[in-house]
């Protein structure tokens, strides 16, 4: 029998990430998430430790902040290690494979960029058409 460890979340950074690099080079990212589930007086918050390597460890290091709103998919992983005072402690973390981030203001501005790049190149008839289609789109609009 197969099995199956998934981990979906969709919260918010609480602070800014942590990057770290191996003796190769390749990043590490650590991203402190947080998560709430329920109403009213059963609301309740949930802390969680995602871990990125490589390409998504370098998307975070360049787009990520405390605040940003990420959608995460990860595999749960328990870890026991020995700590400094040489009493086992064990940890649970996400190793994050996929990561969109949901309203960053830094992904709003870069294809606000793009967008005017490309108004510069198009034709008069495709620029009146960007400029309508621009005034009715705010940064809520846009899904990342």
């Amino acid at each position: 029998m197969k099995g199956v460890n998934k981990a979906i979340l969709l919260g918010y950074v609480w602070k800014d990430p942590t990057i770290r690099s191996t003796k190769n080079g390749n990043k590490i990212a650590q991203v402190d998430m947080v998560t709430e589930s329920g109403y009213g007086e059963y609301k309740k918050s949930d802390w969680h430790k995602v871990i990125f390597y490589g390409k998504q460890a370098d998307v975070v290091d360049s787009y990520v902040t405390k605040g940003t709103n990420l959608y995460v998919e990860g595999s749960i992983d328990y870890r026991k290690y020995t700590g400094k005072d040489g009493v086992e402690k064990y940890t649970t973390d996400i190793k994050g494979f996929m990561l969109q981030m949901i309203n960053s203001p830094d992904a709003y501005k870069e294809v606000e960029a793009s967008a005017q790049e490309f108004k510069k190149e198009a034709s008069p008839e495709v620029k009146n058409a960007v400029s309508d289609i621009a005034e009715q789109v705010t940064a809520d609009d846009i899904p990342f």
